[in-house]
Parts: structure tokens; C-alpha cells; sequence
């Protein structure tokens, strides 16, 4: 190998010496410190043995559970040889100032965010990502406060980014495994990346002639993941008229996350979806669009069935959502 000097020195005989000749001490192998290549290497192997084992049976139990990494995971990945992931910190102004992971990027909504809460087209997606840094190759690990990750993971991979990761728990999870936030206004992307956005992924945009199709089709079913008092009619949101789709089923986003323990950025286990779709009626079968006020909450189901490892083609976010429905609605 390499790193270590071959060779044995061989007994000095000296001539005109009477009696044995004593063959000196063979020598021990020089050792020389571990070369780079091999530290980079060594350490991704530490790494993968301390953190691997949470991905050693899939985690929470979710056949995809690669999209979701833990706080540990992510600490890991930081503090360990290049090249690091970037961590975007999907959270608002106000929460970015008060803490977010050390040397994340902040990416606001309204970064990513085209007309009425849509998607913003590939060539200014890929603007954006650049932005920040992100090239072809890199590791992208997203993080929030609530429900914006997953609406910033499906952008990614909307546009041809796979290797991008949910932190599970957000910023609750990454204070709560006791490690240090910064705050203030924090840095930008210290160079521009490459990354190249890829066509949009067809059918994981649902329109409104697919929405349609849900009322007379059986094989597909409209999903509205609002609140219950969005979904029943009793609340406006921003000057919207109130109402749904009316042939829309309700699964609000809250029951695929723990909410109701305080923790919004945290998904169930796959035991707990699990029950979840077979009590509302899901079928891995059927296509299943989902829809809320602007395409944000509608994210977390999409993303919660491609967990449960649900056929990707069979999964569709209405971008447009209530805004593009209630006014087309009004307008007719």
C-alpha cells in the first residue's frame, strides 16, 4: 500500500570477524499519518457508522424515508470534509433573524414563489437555486419552522433535483439535540452555483382540466388539506370567497404532522399515516391531487405519500389551488 515502505534490510555480513555474524533488527514498517485521500475516505465511514445506523431499517418505517434526515444527521454532515450540504432554512424574516442553523441560507417563500403562490418557471427556478449556491452535485437539506420544506423539496424535485432532504422536526428538532443557532441577518452564497434545471417533471403539476376529471373519474380524488373551517366554508383568507371544490374529499395537512404536539416541522411515523389513508380511503391505485390556498400545505401530503413509497406518477399538487379555483368560479 501507499502509505506504508516496503522492504526488509538484509543481515551486514563483516568480513574477518570470528563467530556468528548477529543479523540486525529487521525493520518495523514506517508509518506514515493518513494521506488526505484516505482522511476523506476515514471520515464519511465514522460518520456512516455513528449516524448510519438510523437509516439501517427505514426511518420512522417510511419506504422512502431517504428524503427525511434528523438533526444529528445534518450536524454530521456539517462538521464533516467537504464538500458540505446546503442547508436552506425555508422559515420567515422574523424567525431567520431570531436563529437558524449556522451557516444555512435563508430561502423566504417569496424567493421561489412565482404569480398567486405558483411555481415559478424552471428558468427562474434555476436562477434562484444558483443563487445559492446549489450546483448539479450538491446535497440540499431544507428546513422549517412549519410546512414550507416540503413545498421547497417538491420544487426541486419538480425541476430535476433528487438529492434533496427534509430535516425532520425543522428548527425545533436542531434546538432541542442541544446545538447552537446564529442569528441576525446571516450570509449569501459565498459563489454562484451550476446547478441546471431539468424540464418540469411531467404530471407532479396538476391543472384545473385534471381537477375536473376528479368528479366524474373514480380513479382520481381531489384532496383539499386546508383547515376544517377553510374546507367548511365559515372562514375567508385573504378576500377569497369561501368554499371547496365540491367534489373534493378533506384531508388537512395538520393530521400528517405533530401538531398537536407542538411540533408542526415533524411527520408521524408510517404507522401512524398508514392509518390515516386507510381510514380516509386512499389507494395506491388511484391518481390523488391535492390542493389548499396557494399550493404550500398541499405539499405535506404529497411529500407524506411519496414517504409511504405511494408510485410518484399517481401523486399531483393543484398549483394553482383555491386562488386559481375560486376565481375562475367567480369570474364564470
Amino acid at each position: 500500500m501507499e502509505d506504508f515502505i516496503e522492504g526488509m534490510p538484509k543481515a551486514e555480513l563483516h568480513a574477518h570477524v570470528e563467530g556468528p555474524v548477529e543479523p540486525k533488527p529487521k525493520c518495523q514498517p514506517r508509518h506514515r499519518p493518513p494521506s488526505h485521500a484516505f482522511r476523506a475516505i476515514l471520515i464519511p465511514l465514522v460518520v456512516l457508522l455513528l449516524y448510519g445506523s438510523v437509516h439501517a431499517e427505514p426511518y420512522k418505517g417510511f419506504p422512502r424515508g431517504h428524503a427525511l434526515v434528523t438533526a444529528a444527521e445534518v450536524k454530521a454532515m456539517l462538521d464533516g470534509p467537504a464538500p458540505k450540504p446546503i442547508v436552506l432554512a425555508a422559515v420567515r424574516q422574523v424567525s431567520w433573524l431570531l436563529g437558524h442553523i449556522p451557516g444555512s441560507l435563508h430561502a423566504p417563500r417569496r424567493a421561489y414563489t412565482g404569480r398567486d403562490g405558483m411555481a415559478m418557471s424552471r428558468e427562474r427556478f434555476q436562477e434562484f437555486a444558483r443563487g445559492l449556491g446549489i450546483n448539479s452535485d450538491s446535497t440540499v437539506v431544507v428546513y422549517d419552522q412549519t410546512y414550507a420544506a416540503a413545498r421547497l423539496w417538491w420544487l426541486f424535485r419538480l425541476y430535476g433535483k433528487s438529492d434533496v432532504r427534509v430535516l425532520d422536526g425543522g428548527l425545533t428538532a436542531w434546538k432541542a439535540a442541544g446545538y447552537d443557532v446564529d442569528r441576525g441577518r446571516g450570509h449569501s452564497a459565498p459563489r454562484t452555483g451550476d446547478f441546471v434545471a431539468a424540464p418540469a417533471v411531467a404530471g407532479w403539476t396538476a391543472d384545473m382540466a385534471d381537477v375536473h376529471r376528479g368528479r366524474s373519474d373514480a380513479g382520481t380524488h381531489v384532496w383539499d388539506t386546508r383547515s376544517v373551517k377553510e374546507w367548511d366554508g365559515s372562514v375567508r383568507v385573504r378576500g377569497l370567497p369561501p368554499g371547496r371544490i365540491g367534489w373534493a374529499r378533506f384531508i388537512g395537512w395538520r393530521a400528517f404532522r405533530k401538531v398537536d404536539q407542538g411540533r408542526p416541522s415533524e411527520f408521524r411515523t408510517a404507522a401512524e399515516i398508514d392509518a390515516l389513508l386507510r381510514q380516509a380511503g386512499f389507494e395506491p391505485g388511484h391518481d390523488h391531487i391535492f390542493y389548499c390556498h396557494s399550493g404550500v400545505r398541499a405539499a405535506t401530503p404529497f411529500f407524506a405519500l411519496y414517504l409511504m413509497g405511494f408510485p410518484v406518477e399517481r401523486l399531483h399538487l393543484y398549483d394553482g389551488s383555491w386562488i386559481e379555483w375560486s376565481r375562475r368560479r367567480s369570474a364564470d
